[in-house]
């Protein structure tokens, strides 16, 4: 890795297994972090009327997140450097989009949605976590569909030779532990 540059820190997995809790830790810690917006996406859908926005129009939900994760994309960059801290950290990535389109089997143009130059250092992957899932407004998934979702995840990471490491099931504050001792030799 080279010196003095932001390096991108994806923590991804299927639906419900802690990401955003670990966001806002890892927020908490001083590191920055993009949070997931498409929540907020798919509630101003629902307000809207549509019930279900991937769902009923995947491709135009998925352009969407797309466009707004390379936005983040491109300010991690813009960031300024911390010697003590030159991680930035994700909630999704890019390659996410993939892997959703991928899991519901839906064709799209591949050009569309090119990752190749826009690589994170590493992925951490969360496993599926059945006794902290939960259903709400916007998580839509059942647990069987989040643990599909979490095999696509990483076979989609994979497939663009980006470095996955899974961190096991545990508190919120070990989980932590585990990334940051991860992380200390990459600084």
């Amino acid at each position: 890795m080279s010196l003095n540059k932001n390096k991108k820190v994806v923590i991804t997995g299927g639906p419900g297994c802690g990401k955003s809790t670990l966001i806002e830790l890892l927020e908490m810690y001083g590191y920055f972090c993009f949070k997931e917006f498409s929540r907020s996406l798919i509630q101003s859908s629902k307000n809207e009327g549509e019930e279900n926005y991937f769902k009923s129009k995947p491709i135009e939900f998925s352009q969407l997140i797309w466009k707004k994760r390379i936005k983040q994309f491109i300010e991690a960059s813009e960031i300024e450097f911390k010697k003590d801290k030159p991680f930035v950290f994700f909630d999704r990535g890019i390659h996410d989009v993939i892997a959703y389109l991928d899991f519901i089997g839906r064709p799209y143009i591949q050009d569309e949605f090119k990752p190749e130059n826009n690589t994170y250092e590493i992925a951490i992957l969360l496993p599926p976590w059945k006794e902290i899932y939960i259903n709400d407004l916007h998580r839509s998934e059942s647990f069987e569909e989040a643990n599909g979702l979490y095999h696509q995840i990483k076979k989609t990471y994979a497939a663009f030779n980006i470095p996955i490491v899974e961190i096991p099931i545990g508190t919120a504050k070990d989980r932590i532990l585990n990334i940051l001792e991860l992380l200390k030799d990459e600084k």
